[in-house]
């Protein structure tokens, strides 16, 4: 059986972000379950800063950070821990998306939004699916909404109630069946 890497994009770069807990999670959930392989991708490694240019200057496909494109190509499908910022999703995370166009197609996306309000950042969620869908990537229905993330996350690392674990697993599933009937379609 081949092992199905989904990577986990944290989407913000802020200091003292509490969405990276929340990645790690989702990090080990995937490592635990059969068949699939995980990896931190950290949107502060790939985009320096959210008020200057992109790394990769002026853009153009021959300028893409060639790292993030590599994890896109290698990967079954992503992962995007999202914090919502004033309704939307965090400029580094949009810039780092906006870098690639190719690497996405067929590439299927879950959506972790992460808030410290009750809403569970349901509206960044809505805000970023038609950006993942115009970058030709297909969004996982199934969400894992974190509300008050500060109560999230347990003293060893994973998520304080069960419930999150089994709704992320799901989506991971999704993710995989997804990916797999996609890669079928394309060959």
């Amino acid at each position: 059986m081949e092992t199905k890497h989904i990577p986990v994009v944290l989407g913000t770069a802020r200091k003292g972000r509490a969405s990276e807990a929340v990645a790690l999670a989702v990090v080990a959930i995937i490592g635990a379950m059969d068949g699939h392989s995980s990896e931190l991708v950290d949107v502060r490694d790939h985009v320096t800063s959210a008020v200057t240019m992109p790394p990769w200057g002026e853009g153009g496909a021959d300028t893409v950070p060639t790292q993030w494109q590599e994890i896109v190509e290698r990967s079954h499908g992503l992962v995007l821990v999202i914090p919502e910022y004033n309704h939307s999703l965090p400029g580094e995370l949009k810039l780092l998306l906006d870098s690639l166009t190719t690497s996405y197609v067929g590439k299927v996306a879950g959506l972790v939004g992460v808030s410290a309000g009750t809403l569970g950042a349901a509206r960044v969620m809505d805000h970023v699916r038609p950006v993942l869908n115009t970058l030709n990537m297909h969004v996982a229905k199934a969400g894992v909404h974190i509300s008050q993330v500060t109560e999230a996350i347990a003293d060893d690392g994973s998520f304080a109630d069960p419930k999150t674990t089994q709704y992320t697993q799901s989506m991971v599933k999704e993710i995989s069946a997804l990916a797999t009937a996609l890669q079928t379609i394309q060959r």
